[in-house]
């Protein structure tokens, strides 16, 4: 009985198949038609309307799109050299500084103080000197009236000794009184120096960064007080570009940027300078380029994007995005041309593309300039199709012409 009963499972198994595949092939039948498809029943095949377009030879200058970051030709942290409490403040923030305008100052009270103290040194640097200088005068006289009487025989050696002695100690304290008035001197200096230091002005003109400090405060040695950027009508514009273009960007080549910030139109900008090296850790070469800044539009720390070219300019076949279609097993296109008959079909062809210009795409390999391909409407389209030419992009209300009618 085992045996029997699996024998008739399996018979009932076979039979549900075959009752399902039946089933599929009536409803096929009346869901397509019979073999051969509808040209076969109906005398016609269903066409799909496509805009057809002609694949281009173009010049095409390769280009890679970099991040450029704007940066002012002169830029500083002003710094105080002394410590010392903020007595006046000469800028605001955000406001424009000229050459020379004093930015801050500090109290020099004290300094002051000494000033008067140094330049009393001189003074009286100065009267010893004079007094050394009367003291000289007359020991000169003095060893004259000496030297004359030795002539006549009228004084002694002794006295001669002294006269000269008294000459030399008053030269003597000349020179000393000199290197007193040196070293009041180089005192004055050194207070003016410092006098000097706390009183601190603009290197360059230039627009002030955030104010943060006050009248009152007390500052450390080496305290931020101000950043400076430097106003011109030219600025920097720098990028790094890859290790492997580096050969095609020199001093002197001209690149072009873009930014809502430099207007509606791309921008040509000139390379004036390029590192010295590579950075170690990202193999990218740093390059500085000008660009004009009249308007002021453009601020330090701002990006800008940069095409810069990589490349000689060469013809490139190119095709419009919209006729390549993506497919597991690659790209393709469908190209357009007649049949036997005369009727327009697409045919697939396998393509290797470059990379995308604009609303364009560069073809690498597999297709020629001069050959017809589908574009707007070719995602409904499978190989072999009967095609009709659609209407224009933007058209409305016009028929596709039938492709038994298209020539070649």
């Amino acid at each position: 009985m085992s045996g029997k009963r699996v024998a008739m499972v399996a018979a009932g198994v076979v039979f549900s198949l075959a009752a399902v595949a039946g089933a599929y092939v009536v409803y096929r039948w009346i869901e397509k038609g019979p073999p051969g498809g509808p040209a076969a029943s109906q005398g016609f095949e269903p066409m799909e309307a496509v805009q057809i377009v002609e694949a281009v030879e173009k010049t095409w200058y390769p280009t890679a799109d970099l991040v450029g970051t704007v940066i002012a030709k002169r830029s500083v942290v002003v710094r105080n050299e002394v410590a010392g409490v903020v007595r006046f403040v000469g800028f605001d923030s955000g406001s424009v500084v000229e050459p020379k305008q004093e930015i801050l100052r500090l109290d020099d009270t004290v300094d002051q103080a000494d000033m008067k103290a140094a330049n009393a040194s001189v003074a009286v640097a100065d009267a010893a000197i004079a007094d050394a200088e009367t003291r000289i005068a007359l020991a000169g006289r003095e060893l004259e009236r000496v030297q004359e009487a030795s002539a006549g025989g009228a004084t002694v050696e002794a006295e001669m000794d002294r006269a000269e002695s008294a000459l030399k100690s008053a030269t003597a304290e000349k020179t000393r009184r000199e290197a007193e008035l040196d070293l009041a001197n180089a005192r004055v200096a050194q207070v003016q120096a410092r006098l000097d230091k706390l009183t601190i002005t603009s290197p360059f003109r230039a627009r002030a960064g955030m104010r943060t400090v006050q009248e009152g405060q007390y500052l450390a040695e080496g305290s931020d007080v101000v950043a400076l950027q430097e106003l011109t009508d030219t600025i920097y514009l720098d990028f790094a570009i890859p290790q492997e273009y580096a050969p095609r960007v020199r001093v002197g080549t001209t690149v072009m940027a873009t930014g809502r910030l430099l207007g509606p139109e791309p921008v040509k900008i000139e390379v004036v300078a390029v590192d010295a090296t590579v950075n170690y850790d990202t193999r990218n070469l740093r390059v500085r380029s000008v660009v004009d800044n009249t308007s002021g539009a453009l601020v330090p720390g701002m990006f800008v994007q940069v095409r810069v070219p990589i490349d000689e300019p060469r013809p490139y076949v190119m095709v419009p995005s919209t006729a390549v279609r993506r497919a597991p097993y690659g790209d393709l296109v469908y190209v357009i041309a007649p049949d036997e008959a005369g009727a327009m079909r697409a045919q697939e062809r396998l393509v290797s593309l470059g990379q995308t210009v604009g609303e364009d795409v560069i073809v690498l390999k597999g297709l020629g300039a001069g050959e017809r391909i589908a574009a707007a409407g070719s995602f409904k389209l499978h190989h072999g199709a009967l095609v009709m030419v659609g209407p224009p992009p933007g058209a409305e209300g016009q028929g596709g012409e039938p492709g038994g009618a298209q020539g070649g």
